[in-house]
């Protein structure tokens, strides 16, 4: 899984263009993710990269870069 994959199921959820987004972008103080697109953002991440995650660990996580690494320990543990 690479950087570019996780960027582009981001944006695609989100409805941004993908050029916005980068390794260190903070999703709410940057991108200002709402508990809503949150909610959507959690279940596309899981649907396309076959992993669990919940709401509060993107929340945690933050940056596009410290969510690709949750996404791959989860996925590790599962």
């Amino acid at each position: 899984m690479e950087q570019k994959q996780i960027i582009e199921v981001i944006a695609k959820s989100l409805s941004i263009p993908s050029s916005e987004i980068g390794a260190t972008t903070s999703l709410s103080n940057e991108i200002g993710v709402d508990s809503i697109e949150m909610v959507k953002l959690c279940r596309d991440l899981v649907k396309s990269f076959e992993c669990t995650l919940e709401v509060s660990e993107i929340k945690e996580a933050d940056t596009i870069e410290k969510l690709l690494c949750r996404i791959r320990e989860n996925k590790m543990a599962s």
